[in-house]
Protein backbone atom coordinates (compact mmCIF):
# COMPACT_ATOMS: atom_id res chain seq x y z
CA UNK A 1 0.00 0.00 0.00
CA UNK A 2 1.27 3.64 -0.80
CA UNK A 3 0.25 6.86 0.24
CA UNK A 4 0.36 9.80 -1.80
CA UNK A 5 -0.35 13.30 -2.02
CA UNK A 6 -3.75 14.75 -4.14
CA UNK A 7 -1.51 17.66 -5.61
CA UNK A 8 0.84 14.63 -6.72
CA UNK A 9 -2.21 13.00 -8.38
CA UNK A 10 -3.09 16.17 -10.24
CA UNK A 11 0.40 16.40 -11.84
CA UNK A 12 0.82 12.55 -12.53
CA UNK A 13 -2.38 10.69 -12.02
CA UNK A 14 -0.77 7.51 -13.42
CA UNK A 15 0.74 7.08 -10.13
CA UNK A 16 -2.44 5.66 -8.98
CA UNK A 17 -2.29 2.65 -11.17
CA UNK A 18 1.16 1.58 -9.87
CA UNK A 19 -0.10 -0.15 -6.34
CA UNK A 20 -3.11 -1.82 -5.76
CA UNK A 21 -4.42 -0.13 -2.94
CA UNK A 22 -2.99 3.70 -2.23
CA UNK A 23 -4.07 6.09 0.74
CA UNK A 24 -4.80 9.22 -0.73
CA UNK A 25 -3.83 11.99 2.07
CA UNK A 26 -4.42 16.35 1.62
CA UNK A 27 -2.36 18.26 4.10
CA UNK A 28 -1.18 14.65 5.49
CA UNK A 29 -4.33 13.15 6.21
CA UNK A 30 -5.99 10.34 4.61
CA UNK A 31 -8.81 11.30 2.69
CA UNK A 32 -9.80 8.04 0.23
CA UNK A 33 -8.59 5.14 -0.78
CA UNK A 34 -8.27 3.78 -4.58
CA UNK A 35 -8.11 0.61 -5.01
CA UNK A 36 -7.18 -1.35 -8.33
CA UNK A 37 -10.44 -3.74 -9.21
CA UNK A 38 -10.37 -6.82 -11.37
CA UNK A 39 -12.69 -7.60 -14.57
CA UNK A 40 -15.40 -7.67 -12.15
CA UNK A 41 -16.13 -4.16 -11.13
CA UNK A 42 -19.55 -5.48 -8.94
CA UNK A 43 -18.50 -7.95 -6.75
CA UNK A 44 -15.28 -5.68 -5.87
CA UNK A 45 -18.04 -2.37 -5.02
CA UNK A 46 -20.06 -5.31 -3.41
CA UNK A 47 -17.28 -5.94 -0.87
CA UNK A 48 -16.43 -2.74 -0.39
CA UNK A 49 -19.88 -1.78 0.86
CA UNK A 50 -20.03 -5.07 2.91
CA UNK A 51 -17.32 -3.55 4.64
CA UNK A 52 -18.49 -0.91 4.88
CA UNK A 53 -21.76 -1.18 6.67
CA UNK A 54 -19.71 -3.93 9.03
CA UNK A 55 -17.66 -1.16 10.19
CA UNK A 56 -20.61 0.95 10.71
CA UNK A 57 -22.06 -1.49 12.75
CA UNK A 58 -19.61 -2.11 14.75
CA UNK A 59 -19.16 1.54 15.54
CA UNK A 60 -22.84 1.46 16.46
CA UNK A 61 -21.91 -1.66 19.17
CA UNK A 62 -18.96 0.92 20.28
CA UNK A 63 -21.51 3.96 20.84
CA UNK A 64 -24.13 1.71 22.79
CA UNK A 65 -22.04 -0.03 24.76
CA UNK A 66 -20.19 3.67 26.35
CA UNK A 67 -24.04 4.75 26.57
CA UNK A 68 -24.94 1.41 28.45
CA UNK A 69 -28.08 0.80 25.74
CA UNK A 70 -26.00 -2.53 25.64
CA UNK A 71 -27.58 -3.08 29.08
CA UNK A 72 -31.58 -2.32 27.72
CA UNK A 73 -34.02 -5.03 28.04
CA UNK A 74 -36.74 -5.76 25.86
CA UNK A 75 -39.63 -3.94 27.66
CA UNK A 76 -36.93 -0.67 27.47
CA UNK A 77 -36.36 -1.27 23.85
CA UNK A 78 -39.69 -1.36 23.06
CA UNK A 79 -40.66 1.78 24.91
CA UNK A 80 -37.38 3.31 23.57
CA UNK A 81 -38.68 2.38 19.56
CA UNK A 82 -42.39 3.56 20.51
CA UNK A 83 -41.03 7.26 21.81
CA UNK A 84 -39.10 7.44 18.33
CA UNK A 85 -41.95 6.49 16.09
CA UNK A 86 -44.47 9.08 17.81
CA UNK A 87 -41.59 11.60 17.57
CA UNK A 88 -40.91 10.78 13.73
CA UNK A 89 -45.44 10.69 13.39
CA UNK A 90 -45.76 14.44 14.27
Amino acid sequence: MRYINSKEIRSNPAVLWKEKETIVTSNGKPVAVVIRVDENVENTLTAFRQAKAMMAVEKLRIISKQKGLDKLNEEEIEKVIKEVRNESSH
